[in-house]
């Protein structure tokens, strides 16, 4: 075998729900004009969903960080998946569509990226027990 890791003995955690993330995080980006929301909320959910899918794809395309620690982007992800749950009650404007698909969206991406850490972190251990 060649001294490089390969992909498959890594753990598919961090991959798997980051990449479910991106896929939240794209819905919440569209969710304000799909579901027809008014005012600040369209505006805080596409810039978060814009986010959370541009970290989350960054986590699964480099489960181990890449150029950053691994458990940053993640962490970020599940941070803005918070932003997305209480958005709908901080700002006015929402509708019942856009308030439930906002609270089980940011849920989830915030479930998911703990995972995600979580996976990262055990990655990261084991990267550093077989050195």
């Amino acid at each position: 075998m060649s001294d490089t890791r390969e992909t498959t003995s890594q753990s598919a955690i961090p991959v798997r729900t980051a990449g479910v993330a991106a896929g939240l995080g794209a819905w919440i980006l569209w969710s304000g004009v799909v579901l027809t929301g008014m005012g600040t909320i369209i505006v805080l959910n596409f810039l978060a969903g814009a986010a959370i899918a541009a970290f989350a794809a960054y986590t699964a395309a480099w489960p181990d960080g890449g150029s950053l620690p691994p458990v940053v982007a993640p962490i970020f992800v599940a941070l803005l998946g918070l932003v997305v749950l209480a958005a709908p009650f901080l700002f006015e404007g929402t509708t019942d569509r856009l308030l439930w698909s906002n609270v089980i969206s940011g849920l989830l991406v915030a479930l998911l990226a703990v995972g995600s850490v979580y996976g990262s972190w055990q990655l990261s251990h084991s990267s550093a027990s077989e050195t």
